[in-house]
């Protein structure tokens, strides 16, 4: 239910950098284990990688649109 929501908010956000992590790699389990497993979970990091944001999404375009634009 995400993925649309989250694709199209990545365009309309060419500036920001979104990555997307498939928590069944293992090569994501110390991202998972450091900021958690719940799907989909939405992490913002400034430029130092302090954690600004660690919540689940609004499924919503409109409002994830807003919590993208409140820390961009």
């Amino acid at each position: 239910m995400f993925a649309p929501v989250f694709d199209a908010t990545k365009s309309k956000f060419p500036d920001v950098q979104f990555e997307r992590m498939n928590l069944d790699d293992p090569a994501t389990q110390p991202f998972a284990d450091k900021w958690g497993r719940s799907i989909p979970r939405v992490v913002f990091l400034d430029s130092s990688s302090n954690v600004l944001f660690n919540s689940n999404p609004p499924l919503n375009r409109g409002r994830f649109e807003k919590l993208v634009q409140q820390f961009h």
